[in-house]
């Protein structure tokens, strides 16, 4: 018997694996899932090394704090947290370092606006003044919101 035609074979589908080679937008969504990460890392590199930075500064305020508790020296305590707000102003506007008086309060008033800085105003008095009174507790939490405000604010370069 006579073939009407070419004999055709049956046909076989090839086998791909479902998760290999990838579709183009598996990729893009890879690679995007890949940056998320690498930014957030970057991210929380960055968030902890500028809270070490401000916890290493404010130690020097939590010993004085620690020396005013057991000795009552507040000349000493106003001096400590005086050269803590000079550093920190200094990061944001080195001309912030001859200011005297007023100016001195204007620099502590726009470098954290919402901030009270009168307790922060009393410091400088307080260093040349042995009897001075300063409330000490109190202007040591607003010393530390105020460095917080100051440097969040701030450059990312801080020099503790």
């Amino acid at each position: 018997m006579p073939q009407a035609g070419p004999e055709l074979r049956d046909i076989h589908v090839p086998t791909v694996s479902m998760w290999w080679p990838l579709a183009p937008g598996w990729w893009v969504l890879l690679a995007l899932l890949v940056a998320a990460i690498v930014a957030g890392v970057f991210f929380l590199r960055r968030r902890a090394a500028w809270h070490r930075r401000v916890d290493a500064a404010l130690g020097d305020l939590r010993d004085a704090t620690a020396r005013y508790v057991e000795d009552g020296n507040v000349a000493a305590f106003a001096t400590a947290a005086n050269q803590l707000l000079r550093r920190v102003a200094r990061t944001r506007d080195p001309h912030s370092v001859v200011l005297k008086g007023v100016a001195w309060h204007d620099a502590l008033a726009t470098l954290s606006p919402r901030q009270d800085i009168h307790r922060l105003a009393a410091i400088e008095d307080a260093i040349y003044r042995p009897e001075a009174t300063l409330d000490v507790l109190p202007t040591a939490q607003d010393v530390e919101a105020w460095v917080r405000v100051a440097w969040r604010r701030g450059s990312s370069h801080v020099v503790a």
